[in-house]
């Protein structure tokens, strides 16, 4: 009877084992499929239509930010990104990339809901040097998710944006489209 309980018990662990890793499997590699697809879209689609919490921010749309002039500069990427998205921290490399080949007159700017003192010291360890930080929910540049980067002209108008961590062939374009 203890030996039945026992393989009964073992089945039921291998069970919850594998149901368990297949929910985490779809939450982290499914998901990460679907922003690198996001990515690669025009600003107009998302790869997340279909669920309505995630929105793409729409080329033409108007953003303002608090102490942001947009004037003050041809154009400027906005770096939409929180300290807990792991998308974030692991697309550094595109961000340091991206400081290091913009035109000194695109000006750059990180947007994270987390307070300035935090976002700072995250920037830091990810070595993204940005023109200013600042503290605002994702909603007031119009984007629902992380990372999301928008390039706007000098009058706050969205030019164009992408959401997810970018494909390695992706990013070299839109250092390219932000040098244009």
């Amino acid at each position: 009877m203890i030996k039945k309980l026992e393989a009964l018990a073992n089945i039921a662990v291998i069970i919850t084992s594998i149901v368990l890793c297949s929910v985490l499997a779809r939450k982290y590699f499914f998901l990460g499929n679907k922003q690198a697809v996001a990515a690669t879209m025009p600003s107009t689609t998302s790869a997340f239509t279909n669920t309505p919490s995630r929105r793409t921010p729409q080329a033409g749309t108007k953003i303002s930010l608090p102490g942001v002039d947009w004037s003050k500069s041809t154009r400027t990427v906005v770096l939409a990104l929180s300290t807990t998205c792991h998308f974030c921290s692991e697309s550094a490399p595109f961000y340091q990339n991206l400081v290091r080949q913009k035109p000194d007159n695109v000006g750059l700017i990180a947007v994270l809901p987390q307070p300035v003192q935090d976002s700072k010291n995250y920037l830091n360890q990810l070595g993204v040097k940005t023109t200013d930080v600042i503290q605002s929910s994702l909603s007031s540049i119009g984007a629902s998710g992380t990372p999301t980067l928008l390039l706007v002209d000098n009058s706050g108008s969205i030019t164009a944006s992408w959401v997810g961590k970018l494909p390695d062939g992706e990013a070299a374009k839109v250092i390219e489209q932000i040098r244009e």
